[in-house]
């Protein structure tokens, strides 16, 4: 469930509330306003609804002949709960994301901070821990914060919808993970004691197949608002951080035979890439397919409810 808002001048509220309507919500509340800082008169228009009809507000609107969203600023957020006139297995449903929630949380997640350096740190450091002693819970509890996930969703969605903004950034992102993780590695097997007891690493082919499951898991995953993504997450960071920190490790006790490394890299690339491609392929089907009903006959409704009531 989403509040979708807009903010709009004076005078321009019934039209966009007319592009709720075409887009299949009922009601849409319109209230008066003014910019603090010039004093012009403004209104927002806020709607409460279903996650799939405020996709297909939030499409409608971006595809309204005339509306400039650098004047209009839209605003989405999700909501707990909506008691009102239409039933509750309509107002829940979950599929599919507005495009605009599922980019802006992966340029949030994708920003390199203090927090996500000492985040990726903590968690490469743990994760070479339970690698060193062979620990499950180690390598598990590791995986539940590291930040690999959002990062190549980011580059693969990016690259799929055009903007090479989110690529670069989520791949700025996901390099300093691995700098780290490859850091972190190197740290703990230079004060550690134990030899390494890991030896789990898949062939390229195994981890394709791994990686294949994961990444349509989190195209899905992002493309409605509902089950449990951070056990995704899990998935993914397992398939790939052990790999970056076993060079950490690798770099202070000495690498394998020169074959072993080279399987290890092919599938520490393999997982990557297969992540990344999986995840946005299926995630361009799933909002693909529901971009072009509502930029069909729900947009050709918007844009001449948009220029009517304008």
């Amino acid at each position: 469930m989403h509040e979708v808002r807009v903010d709009v001048p004076e005078g321009e509220g019934a039209a966009i509330a007319a592009i709720a309507r075409a887009a299949g919500i009922h009601r849409a509340t319109l209230v008066a306003a003014r910019d603090a800082q010039t004093g012009a008169a403004r209104e927002i228009v806020s709607v409460e609804t279903s996650t799939p009809l405020a996709k297909a507000f939030v499409d409608a609107l971006f595809a309204a002949e005339g509306f400039d969203p650098s004047a209009c600023p839209v605003t989405s957020r999700e909501l707990r709960a909506i008691a009102g006139d239409v039933p509750l297995r309509d107002v829940t449903r979950p599929w599919i994301e507005p495009p605009l929630d599922v980019v802006q949380d992966l340029w949030q997640l994708s920003h390199v901070t203090p927090s996500y350096v000492g985040r990726a740190a903590g968690a490469a450091i743990l994760l070479a821990h339970g690698m060193l002693q062979d620990s499950p819970i180690a390598i598990v509890v590791a995986a539940l914060f590291l930040p690999f996930l959002s990062q190549v969703l980011a580059v693969g969605i990016g690259l799929t919808m055009g903007d090479r903004a989110l690529a670069r950034h989520g791949a700025i992102a996901l390099g300093v993970s691995t700098a780290v993780a490859i850091a972190a590695g190197a740290v703990v097997a230079a004060v550690s004691q134990a030899s390494l007891a890991f030896h789990d690493f898949q062939p390229p082919l195994v981890g394709f197949a791994i990686s294949s499951v994961i990444g349509v898991a989190a195209g899905l995953g992002i493309t409605d608002d509902a089950g449990r993504r951070y056990l995704i997450g899990v998935a993914a960071a397992v398939q790939y951080s052990i790999f970056p920190v076993w060079l950490g490790i690798a770099a202070v006790r000495g690498f394998p035979p020169a074959d072993v490394v080279g399987e290890r890299l092919a599938t520490f690339a393999v997982n990557l890439v297969t992540i990344a491609v999986a995840a946005a392929v299926v995630y361009a089907v799933a909002s693909g397919g529901a971009r072009v009903r509502a930029s069909g006959a729900t947009t050709r409704r918007a844009r001449s409810a948009f220029r009517r009531d304008r």
